[in-house]
């Protein structure tokens, strides 16, 4: 069982650890354009650190396979404002752990406020890297990651303030779900899928396709 006990040391990192604070890149995808998340936990863990860790390199299927004509977009995060937080909640015996990820995306621009007005009001499958080499999972294929009303978009006052997006995401789960050291989203055999084209098999009303794996996939009329 994954709740057996496990006791050890927590010792020091050593010196010429990488040990680097926040959050280097953002991958994203709505719950919804996941087709699975095949990422499995390590068997009966043995020490602390595999109570959390996702697949080992044994894997041989992608961590994330998306549906038909759906992408993984990735969102640039500035290194210094990117963080990401772990905190218990509950009460006690069956408490669970809150994820709460923050990111700074510099620019006050209609492309970003296009973004927010969509997210707000979606589920995400988020892939944090963060700066350490560590990528971390948010979101599960029943419940994905929200964007928080912590959010906001920004120009700035002053010459010399910031300007662009707070995004804050936030999601629950009973642990924390690291993928195994040196895992990579682009890697062929354990990453993710970032993009599958759609094999059209016909049209329905000029508005929507099938796929070649029975995915319909809606198409909005362009404004003449």
């Amino acid at each position: 069982m994954r709740c057996n006990n496990i006791s050890g040391n927590i010792t020091a990192p050593a010196v010429c650890s990488n040990n680097m604070p926040g959050v280097q890149r953002l991958l994203f995808i709505p719950r919804k354009d996941v087709e699975s998340i095949n990422a499995v936990a390590s068997n009966v863990p043995t020490n602390y650190g595999e109570r959390v860790i996702i697949g080992s390199p044994a894997m041989v299927q992608r961590a994330i396979t998306v549906k038909s004509g759906k992408e993984f977009a990735e969102i640039y995060s500035a290194d210094e404002f990117g963080e990401l937080i772990y905190t218990p909640q509950g009460q006690h015996g069956s408490r669970s752990f809150k994820a709460e990820l923050e990111i700074f995306h510099p620019g006050f621009k209609k492309q970003l406020l296009g973004y927010m007005s969509v997210a707000m009001n979606r589920e995400y499958i988020l892939v944090v890297g963060l700066s350490n080499g560590e990528w971390h999972l948010l979101g599960d294929i029943r419940r994905g990651a929200r964007m928080s009303d912590s959010s906001k978009a920004t120009s700035g006052k002053n010459v010399t303030d910031g300007n662009g997006g707070e995004l804050h995401y936030e999601y629950s789960c009973q642990a924390p779900r690291v993928f195994f050291n040196g895992w990579e989203p682009e890697d062929e055999t354990y990453g993710i899928e970032r993009f599958r084209i759609a094999n059209v098999l016909g049209t329905e009303d000029g508005f929507a396709i099938s796929t070649e794996d029975g995915y319909l996939i809606e198409i909005e009329p362009v404004a003449r």
